[in-house]
């Protein structure tokens, strides 16, 4: 194998996958990439086995060949070399050589046929989707996950399909968040009615998704996301031909998804809200950012006090503090307060949900029956909604 190649060209690609090397599997080979060189372009592969990424890169001059060397050392080497061409070669040893500028380094090698096989993706049909529509889809639920440490169900984000819609819904049981976004081609996408993405296949797609359209496609088992090699200028909404397979130009990330399925959540949603009120989202995020400086892992809560035109927000940490800020809001009309009515919320889960709104005003539905949560929605956040359970409080005989 031998390769003449711009410095950032392959620096591109390497620096994508330094995300999925694994520092400390019992396999070392998950810690190196795969270079596999042809004629006219160059595929980096790296897995952890959850999760396959192929960048490609197009070299100046390639000579066709493979060779499986360390990721980390790989990719910094090349981020420090002062030349704007890079030049590999595999020696006779088996070793990748590296030249640049008046550099030069050898790095040793595992034998490529212990490198995991990228995944068979010929089978799915793929069908474009605005790289942005999905980001702010992610971004907006992801959050709520589930630590992988407490709950390894729930650390993933459901995909499901409702009607022409795509549904991302997350909860760690506390708090659920969703949001919908059109989808006119749901029928190509090969699985059921919903599947779980892992929680770092989640974190992946956000660290590698471009604003411009995507690919993707996904059956029961596994999906695989498609990024295009140069931002798209103005792609379609969808192929002209309807869906297609998988191709070889682009970068690539298959998706091995969670075997289980995602708990029925529907019968927690409230049909209406007894009582909802509009409150502006900056300066209630301002006091829970001031009340946030004297809550510790014992005590994340602040009481809420809700009247017919103020919202009084309470906070008591005897190990810290106390504080109370006072906020006007506005009750929607017909979902009038009738009494002073007080919740008991996580300050911090209140400040995820409001950190990805897009509304200025948002509507706060209280529901006060026994685990029936309270709803977040927003005028300017279509097909988002986010659910957060009270807190009950502590009867004193208890």
């Amino acid at each position: 194998m031998e390769i003449r190649i711009l410095r950032e060209e392959i620096l591109n690609p390497l620096q994508k996958v330094q995300p999925l090397i694994e520092k400390r599997s019992t396999m070392p080979i998950l810690s190196h990439v795969l270079l596999d060189a042809k004629e006219n372009s160059l595929d980096i592969f790296a897995t952890d086995l959850l999760l396959a990424f192929k960048g490609t890169c197009k070299p100046i001059i390639s000579q066709p060949g493979k060779i499986v060397v360390h990721a980390k050392a790989l990719y910094e080497i090349i981020r420090n070399l002062n030349c704007e061409e890079i030049y590999l070669r595999e020696n006779e040893n088996q070793w990748l050589e590296i030249k640049g500028g008046n550099s030069f380094f050898s790095l040793a090698s595992l034998p490529v046929e212990e490198f995991p096989s990228f995944p068979e993706i010929g089978h799915f049909n793929l069908v474009f989707i605005s790289g942005e529509l999905l980001n702010k889809a992610i971004t907006k639920t992801y959050f709520s996950m589930a630590k992988e440490e407490l709950d390894t169900h729930l650390a993933g984000l459901c995909c499901e399909k409702i009607d022409k819609k795509l549904r991302f819904v997350s909860t760690d049981r506390f708090r659920l968040t969703y949001m919908e976004i059109p989808f006119e081609d749901i029928e190509i996408l090969q699985f059921e009615k919903n599947i779980m993405i892992p929680k770092k296949a989640v974190l992946e797609i956000l660290r590698l998704n471009p604003r411009e359209t995507l690919e993707i496609g996904f059956d029961n088992s596994a999906g695989v996301i498609k990024i295009p090699p140069s931002p798209a200028v103005s792609a379609p909404a969808r192929p002209a031909g309807g869906d297609r397979q998988a191709g070889e130009n682009g970068d690539l990330l298959y998706i091995r998804l969670m075997e289980n399925r995602f708990p029925q959540y529907q019968h927690i949603i409230p049909e209406k809200n007894e009582y909802e009120a509009k409150i502006p989202k900056a300066p209630l995020k301002d006091i829970l950012r001031r009340m946030n400086i004297l809550v510790d892992e014992k005590n994340k809560v602040a009481d809420f006090l809700f009247t017919k035109d103020k919202l009084t927000l309470f906070l008591d940490n005897p190990e810290m503090g106390k504080a109370q800020e006072t906020l006007e809001i506005e009750v929607v009309p017909g979902r009038n307060l009738t009494k002073e009515m007080k919740f008991i919320f996580n300050i911090s889960y209140l400040l995820d949900i409001l950190n990805v709104l897009d509304s200025e005003i948002f509507i706060f539905g209280l529901n006060t029956a026994e685990k029936t949560p309270c709803v977040i929605t927003g005028e300017n956040d279509p097909g988002f909604k986010a659910f957060i359970v009270p807190i009950m409080e502590k009867k004193e005989d208890e």
